[in-house]
């Protein structure tokens, strides 16, 4: 099985990040930078709304809409859904003193 924590990193930019590597011969060997895309995967299904990822139609909390929400009960119960729908375990998923959500979980191997 493939590990799903890797792949293409996307800058804060939304652009993919490249670094480009070349050889002797000043061919281009590398250029798509790899590496844990765990974060970048749970920051996409917060942002998208249900129907906006392509291959995962029904993923996407849509984190925008609870914006106006008096509790975060429904909101919290969304992520972990959407979280685990994308194959990844959530051991705790909250708001911090200052209003930040965390998130602490990810793929396991």
């Amino acid at each position: 099985m493939a590990n799903k924590n890797k792949g293409i990193l996307i800058g804060d930019d939304g652009n993919l990040l490249i670094e480009v590597t070349r050889d002797a011969q000043g061919k281009i060997t590398d250029g798509l930078v790899i590496g844990d895309v765990t974060s970048q995967n749970q920051n996409t299904i917060l942002l998208a709304e249900k129907g906006e990822i392509k291959n995962s139609p029904l993923l996407g909390v849509g984190i925008a809409s609870y914006l106006d929400d008096e509790s975060p009960s429904e909101l919290l119960r969304e992520v972990r859904i959407n979280l685990r729908m994308d194959g990844q375990k959530v051991r705790s998923c909250g708001f911090d003193n200052n209003g930040k959500l965390i998130i602490q979980g990810g793929y396991e191997d």
